[in-house]
């Protein structure tokens, strides 16, 4: 980073932008995202099932990102109010005005209930090179968010790995459309045995699917919902899903796997390629190993792929707490009895 700003490179390290949200948690956005990805489990429908393990309702770990995303708007704010504030101000002081997210990983602890009001800070870890990629020429830069309840107990940390470009002509053909329109395959990763083989999901992809899932997620930005946006700034071929709705995705298809019971500890996941509106999204899962922790909780390791045709969209890797029998209830581990 050494051809950077001493005054950029001073910020890694720093907790910036510390924030209480200005509303609780509300089982209604919870909703919302579990309707935009269809997702049934019963421990966020059904309040016995809710009461019998987690001793009440609780909201999808995936929608952690949620609570910190301000309102667009509300009174006395003086301009568009963001989420990821440290993102948009690398966007400016580095001069590249389109950005994507690339990896995000959730490491989740405490569960978020109705009424909780959740705290957070970010914090600038690392800032590349210049790159160059199919989108254009930029950097990459990660930053990790870290969420408390009103009890000061931590909820969870989540990590962005964002990259802010500028397109330029030489990142276009003879006709001036942008490259990153052209889909380029991916091959696909090798993966360890199986242990056990997930069920396939798919699922057709429509531009209400991708809108759905930004406004379930509460984010605004125009390249989930404005074609011109999309395709003209950010060089993309389409509307694309956004970060947290692929987060919900990932956890919808484990938990259809394990049932209300398993407990998602972290999970991690690549975007190597977008999804778009008429594409339809395929779910590969496997199993990787198990093993049983210090504290007894048992672990799967889970490996899954997202694909559009021959096209690799997405990697995931998962760490999921199963209950090793029908007394065992992850959901009731706390402290040191909880190492997700």
């Amino acid at each position: 980073m050494s051809d950077l700003p001493a005054e950029i490179t001073a910020l890694v390290g720093q907790n910036q932008y510390k924030k209480t949200a200005t509303f609780p948690v509300e089982l209604s956005y919870s909703y919302n995202t579990l309707s935009a990805t269809e997702n049934g489990n019963p421990l966020y429908w059904d309040a016995a099932v809710a009461d019998e393990l987690t001793g009440g309702m609780t909201v999808p770990p995936s929608t952690m990102s949620l609570w910190m995303r301000p309102h667009r708007w509300e009174p006395g704010a003086t301009e568009e109010q963001v989420a990821l504030q440290v993102h948009f101000d690398l966007k400016e002081q580095l001069g590249l005005p389109e950005a994507i997210m690339s990896d995000n990983t959730l490491i989740l602890h405490e569960p978020v209930r109705p009424g909780d009001v959740i705290s957070h800070h970010q914090v600038l870890r690392s800032i590349s090179g210049e790159k160059t990629t199919k989108l254009g020429t930029g950097r990459f830069w990660v930053i990790d968010i870290e969420y408390h309840n009103q009890r000061d107990e931590l909820v969870g940390i989540e990590s962005y790995t964002g990259f802010g470009y500028s397109l330029s002509l030489r990142d276009r053909d003879a006709s001036g459309v942008p490259l990153a329109q052209k889909p380029t395959p991916v091959a696909r990763p090798s993966l360890p045995p199986a242990v056990e083989t997930l069920p396939e999901l798919a699922y057709d992809v429509t531009a209400t699917t991708v809108v759905l899932g930004a406004v379930a997620s509460r984010d605004w930005r125009p390249m989930h919902h404005d074609f011109k946006f999309a395709t003209e700034r950010n060089g993309t071929q389409d509307i694309f899903l956004n970060t947290p709705n692929l987060a919900a995705w990932f956890e919808r298809y484990i938990t259809d796997w394990t049932g209300p019971r398993g407990r998602i500890g972290r999970m991690t996941f690549r975007m190597r390629d977008s999804v778009y509106p008429d594409d339809q999204m395929v779910f590969s899962g496997r199993v990787s190993g198990t093993n049983t922790d210090d504290a007894g909780c048992e672990w799967a390791e889970i490996d899954i792929t997202v694909s559009v045709g021959e096209r690799l969209c997405c990697t995931c890797t998962a760490r999921v707490a199963i209950p090793t029998d029908n007394n065992d209830n992850p959901w009731a581990r706390k402290g040191d009895h909880w190492t997700p």
